[in-house]
């Protein structure tokens, strides 16, 4: 009863000015005012709306194309030419627009719809691709009843963004990664705005693959809590904003017993861990740096073992030990789109970890540096610079990250690896690392494998 009231009333209001041939401008703005007072004005409770955004691509191109064919695009109040529709086309054939949407407060009509390019989401003041719709009943006649009751029901792919509730269908509630190379269990999240998230997780990482010290040898696993934190939820899980983990090292064994001829490196004290990681490129209005993510990784010994915390031996043992690592990496995302295969990424990184050459010596009440007065501590460091090509696919039914590896050590030798991953429906799935060196000297490095192989199961829930 009451939508029929406002229809008549609109009625009244725009039949007798369709007829008058020389209405002006000023007496239109004034019909809209007029139109725009029947609606009872819910602004106070706008924050409290319920709102969200479309992200399913397919819907969207069905959506996008239904306002051309009714040529119901405006930009500004005005109609807009065909090469600007064919340019703005191409945003939805990449997938790089999303749709806001907003319900009345009162009922389950809609009373916002408007078109964003996807890197306009999360900003202070988003800039629309065209002008946002107001009138749920005109977003009704563009698209047709079948399309908007589909929006309503919001049976597709999308995020909510109202403000008691942040969710999203890839899940960003609780999550629990069962990796033995690098396990997360998130446990508690919140948001302070309808769009934002927090997460904090308790992680794992085997030894550190940038720094060419996989667990597999390096004697040593870093435990710690981690901070993720997204300004505007993203369908890609790696789109944080940044995310920083602080942790330990403490020993660990191999899985497995048998013969080796690499001298394994032991822990010679108690290390302590952190990462950084993000985007600090975002805020500048570039396509290219928009994608770019910095991370920054180190180890740090902080407290050497005493003779006594090796136990006790009867004859002298010499061994190596790693005591500290730095890891820079630069890495471009989303560059293209791969046959559908997946987003091609590059990375570039910069490591450097020292060696510690030491022995066990029952004679002595210390443990002794075998270099010490020959290297100081920046001459025990070696560098290793690596390069990365892959591709990586985060939603459907499979998703995989596959990436090529490559590098040099300033020691004079080389390596190259392959790494994968590969999920199905987000919860089962390997992750697998292989690597071999070149022009390794083993006589001169024994604590360096020339080749290696490391894989995990993989068991993640979202809930």
């Amino acid at each position: 009863m009451r939508k029929a009231i406002k229809f008549l009333l609109a009625l009244l209001v725009f039949v007798p000015a369709l007829k008058a041939q020389n209405t002006t401008g000023n007496e239109l703005a004034d019909l809209k005012t007029l139109y725009q007072s029947l609606e009872y004005n819910t602004m106070a409770f706008d924050d409290l709306k319920q709102k969200w955004m479309i992200d399913d691509p397919t819907f969207i191109r069905e959506i996008f194309n239904r306002f051309v064919v009714r040529n119901a695009l405006r930009l500004n109040g005005r109609t807009l030419k065909p090469d600007v529709i064919k340019e703005k086309v191409k945003l939805v054939q990449e997938g790089d627009v999303t749709i806001e949407v907003r319900k009345r407060y009162y009922d389950d009509e809609l009373e916002l719809f408007a078109f964003y390019p996807s890197g306009e989401i999360g900003k202070e003041n988003p800039q629309p691709l065209f002008d946002p719709i107001y009138d749920g009943f005109l977003l009704k006649e563009v698209i047709g009843d079948k399309s908007y009751d589909k929006i309503k029901e919001i049976t597709y792919f999308y995020k909510e963004t109202t403000k008691e509730q942040s969710y999203t269908k890839l899940g960003y509630n609780f999550d629990v990664n069962l990796n033995a190379l690098r396990p997360e269990v998130m446990f508690w999240n919140t948001t302070s705005e309808g769009s934002n998230k927090y997460l904090l997780s308790v992680w794992g990482q085997w030894g550190s693959d940038k720094a060419f010290w996989p667990g597999w040898y390096s004697n040593e696993y870093f435990v710690g809590t981690r901070l993720t934190y997204f300004k505007s939820l993203s369908n890609d899980p790696e789109k944080f904003t940044y995310r920083l983990s602080v942790g330990a090292g403490v020993p660990s064994n191999r899985p497995y017993k048998g013969e080796a001829d690499v001298k394994q490196l032991w822990v010679a004290g108690q290390a302590v861990y952190a990462k950084i990681e993000g985007y600090p490129f975002a805020f500048i209005d570039s396509d290219f740096m928009r994608d770019v993510s910095f991370s920054l990784e180190a180890k740090v010994t902080i407290n050497d073992n005493q003779k006594a915390d090796f136990g006790k031996y009867t004859t002298p043992v010499d061994f190596y030990a790693n005591k500290f690592f730095f890891n820079w990496e630069l890495r471009k995302r989303n560059i293209m789109n791969v046959f559908d295969f997946g987003d091609l990424e590059v990375g570039l990184n910069l490591s450097s970890s020292d060696i510690n050459k030491l022995r066990l010596d029952p004679a002595s009440s210390s443990v002794i540096d075998l270099e010490k007065g020959k290297k100081n501590f920046m001459q025990k460091f070696n560098h290793i610079i690596s390069a990365e090509v892959g591709v990586r696919k985060s939603t459907g039914m499979i998703q995989h990250s596959i990436n090529l590896v490559s590098g040099y050590a300033t020691d004079g030798y080389g390596f190259i690896g392959l790494k994968g991953m590969g999920m199905v429906s987000g919860n089962f799935g390997l992750d697998v690392g292989i690597y071999s060196s070149f022009s390794l000297d083993k006589k001169k490095f024994p604590y360096r494998y020339d080749t290696y192989i490391v894989f995990s199961p993989i068991l993640r829930i979202n809930y």
